[in-house]
């Protein structure tokens, strides 16, 4: 795969709108409109982006072809997806690699955009943006950090309230995203080149017995041995179920790399609560956690 030219989103610049996962509120989408034309951009919003079908915003077919327009149209300079959710994975069958070859872009998304992120970068070398969904971007308050770091400007995440479970430097390619989606990934093609790669993951709502298992099944895939660094985001909003797991997450993560000279840290700011600091699926990072810092 081609070397990308390093990507900048400015003022001016058209935004493509469209929902790959679950369906969205017309009302998010129009206020978040309004205020990225408040902040100079243009954006076009994909009639798609409305559709519903059950909890899907329409059917895989509809959301593919929306997402292929939006590659094709040479006036959009990113496609920001709409929402998360569910039902993401169903696209990544049906993904135009040459096309999108043809008419690089990057895709902006979290959670179940994890999906499409990672595989379009595996395929065809175009980086993404693990950051906001367009229906928050109203009210979202990391907006102006987001829209800087996608711009060109502060290209570093700061560690300072994240806990180093290993000390150490290492540098690699960034990948990863929400666990849950994330986990499905190795052993296919679409999973990016795992060898010494920087992985970040994150996730919310659900019991962690079954994140778990999640990080159980990529450590016998392998996944832990290969990379140069670990860095574990906000793992939000946890349950529990009606007999307690007991185990943590840091009890967890430390038996996943018990015996791995790599550096590790965990509860960076980026997740599905408050902080969600834009992560540049694809390109070349680096984890100091002396300096305690993320750069990219």
């Amino acid at each position: 795969m081609a070397d990308q030219p390093a990507f900048s989103l400015n003022p001016g610049d058209t935004i493509g709108v469209m929902a790959p996962s679950s369906f969205v509120e017309q009302s998010d989408i129009e206020k978040s409109k309004v205020v990225m034309e408040e902040r100079g951009y243009e954006v076009f919003i994909h009639e798609q982006t409305y559709a519903r079908h059950n909890q899907s915003a329409g059917t895989a077919a509809e959301k593919l072809d929306a997402l292929h327009e939006l590659y094709v149209r040479e006036n959009i300079k990113a496609i920001w997806a709409a929402g998360g959710g569910n039902r993401c994975l169903y696209l990544l069958d049906g993904l135009d690699y040459e096309l999108i070859s043809k008419n690089p872009k990057p895709l902006i998304g979290f959670s179940d955009i994890t999906a499409p992120l990672n595989a379009i970068y595996a395929n065809t070398g175009i980086p993404g943006f693990h950051a906001q969904v367009f229906k928050n971007l109203h009210g979202f308050d990391q907006l102006d950090d987001t829209l800087d770091f996608l711009t060109g400007g502060n290209s570093s995440m700061l560690l300072d309230q994240a806990e180093v479970l290993n000390p150490g430097t290492a540098s690699g390619i960034l990948i990863g995203g929400c666990l849950s989606l994330f986990h499905y990934l190795p052993g296919t093609n679409d999973c990016p080149n795992l060898q010494d790669a920087i992985l970040f993951l994150e996730d919310t709502g659900d019991q962690l017995s079954r994140f778990d298992r999640m990080f159980a099944q990529m450590k016998r895939m392998g996944v832990f041995e290969q990379i140069s660094a670990l860095a574990l985001g906000e793992f939000h909003d946890l349950k529990d179920g009606a007999r307690p797991f007991g185990f943590t997450l840091k009890d967890i993560t430390l038996e996943l790399t018990e015996g791995l000279d790599i550096p590790v840290v965990m509860n960076a700011p980026f997740g599905h609560g408050a902080n969600l600091f834009p992560m540049p699926i694809g390109r070349k990072a680096t984890l100091d956690t002396h300096k305690k810092i993320l750069s990219f």
